[in-house]
């Protein structure tokens, strides 16, 4: 019951969504010219210990020719190698280096151990290819009228319910509200996510996720969040299975969710009488700013009422009366998401609680911060 408090839930104003399109570049490795305008980075694992991590420059089925970043080019049999990953990069990607600098351009050449980059802010210049620790996708960077912004390192949550997005195979974030509540995603493929947390000293919950692209901006996904208490005796679980509908993308996204839950309490089960759903979207206002909504609505079977009535003298009391009524209670949010790099956010937000009908409302302040790693 405690969680129900986080889960806020949300009526959006739908927001524009566009993709930018990529600008097609031509990519040189060593002799190698292509007018792709992808670019294949492979990571090969040998049997000895030895990691292989550069361009991929051809496949054959026995062997593979890549220009290693610190070593050059390296020709190696496939039965040498133990596991082999590759990554294909369209257009412009994101450059991380050791000391901690980032770039973002497109690759035009890797001859000598240096790669050439260009930028449409720094036009080109080259870094050194052993000084590079990591290459991201181009949907690391936003293009905005000219300028760069980063994309919204945490794209997939809204303040506590998923979008249908999917986390990318290893990539992850960890979440931290009120302090006391603490929880970790991690996706398992580009389609499965794995998460779970701790509301200390209350209770702990997972919440495994598929989640697919079927459409241009469009997602589908279904998952299922079950919690347990931690308290003795107290007895209490929970759970929910709900799919989801994502229309937008990473910056801008409008979310639709239901799903019906259960609640068991010591022996006895209790079924939600009405299907939960949640109404929820994001969209990018500024290049650290987004604008953030989540909306439930969560079923109830019935609710105290208070009456006035009159005494057997005529004098005027009041009484609880349980009203066996279905309802909705609900839960709507509004607030700000500010990015202050890649890898955090801090949102803050408003949420407007109404427990039972005739209620005043409950507004509570929101708080959480994001990590994303990988």
């Amino acid at each position: 019951m405690i969680l129900r408090v986080r889960f806020i839930l949300l009526l959006f104003v739908c927001c524009s969504c566009y993709l930018q399109g990529k600008a097609a570049n031509k990519i040189q490795c060593n002799s190698i010219t292509s007018d792709s305008a992808k670019v294949k980075i492979a990571t090969a694992f040998l049997y000895d210990g030895t990691r292989i991590w550069g361009v991929l420059l051809n496949e054959a089925p026995d062997t593979l020719v890549i220009t290693d970043f610190n070593a050059g080019q390296i020709t190696i049999g496939r039965s040498k190698i133990k596991n082999l990953e590759i990554s294909t990069f369209e257009g412009n990607i994101i450059i991380e280096t050791v000391n901690g600098a980032s770039y973002f351009g497109g690759i035009l050449r890797l001859a000598d151990g240096v790669l050439t980059i260009r930028s449409a802010l720094l036009g080109t210049f080259e870094i050194r290819s052993n000084t590079i620790s990591k290459i991201t996708g181009s949907n690391a960077y936003v293009n905005r009228k000219g300028s760069s912004w980063f994309a919204n390192p945490n794209a997939t949550r809204y303040f506590f319910a998923p979008s249908a997005i999917p986390l990318k195979k290893q990539e992850g974030y960890y979440q931290n509200a009120y302090l006391l509540a603490n929880s970790v995603n991690v996706g398992l493929t580009n389609n499965i996510t794995i998460g779970g947390g701790v509301v200390i000293p209350l209770l702990f919950y997972v919440t495994p996720k598929v989640s697919f692209k079927v459409a241009k901006n469009f997602y589908l996904g279904a998952g299922i969040l079950f919690t347990q208490s931690f308290i003795s005796g107290f007895g209490l679980s929970a759970g929910i299975g709900y799919g989801l509908a994502t229309y937008g993308y990473y910056e801008h996204n409008v979310t639709i969710g239901a799903g019906y839950g259960y609640a068991k309490f010591n022996t006895e089960y209790k079924n939600t009488p009405m299907p939960i759903v949640t109404v929820n979207g994001m969209t990018r206002i500024a290049k650290k700013l987004s604008l953030v909504t989540e909306n439930w609505l969560i079923p109830r079977a019935g609710y105290n009422k208070e009456i006035i009535t009159n005494g057997p003298y005529g004098e005027p009391y009041s009484e609880m009366v349980y009203e066996n009524k279905d309802f909705y209670s609900g839960a709507l949010s509004l607030g700000l998401r500010f990015m202050p790099g890649v890898r955090t956010s801090v949102d803050f937000s408003v949420v407007g609680i109404r427990p039972n009908p005739g209620q005043s409302d409950l507004i509570l302040p929101y708080l959480d911060f994001v990590y994303k790693f990988n």
